[in-house]
């Protein structure tokens, strides 16, 4: 990867870059690299969203009343002898 360095006065970047006044009127070290292309940020940042409703599709309706109360049931006869 090519990249330039160089050390120049703040003086010359105060017409197109807003320095924090700690770094004017000092000599200032300017490294110029190349971006990022957009192909390689879009497969680095994915967008993150919910898993809410995406197993959706596999979903017995039949089943979904069987559910209310199946971990107590489970526990119940589980440990029902202890």
């Amino acid at each position: 990867m090519e990249y330039i360095r160089q050390t120049i006065d703040s003086e010359k970047l105060s017409g197109f870059l807003e320095l924090p006044l700690s770094l004017r009127n000092t000599k200032v070290e300017i490294i110029v690299l190349p971006a990022q292309s957009e192909t390689v940020k879009n497969t680095t940042t994915l967008k993150r969203g919910t898993a809410f409703g995406c197993l959706k599709k596999y979903a017995n309706p039949t089943l979904i009343e069987q559910e209310k109360g199946a971990w107590e049931r489970a526990v119940t006869e589980r440990y029902a002898n202890r």
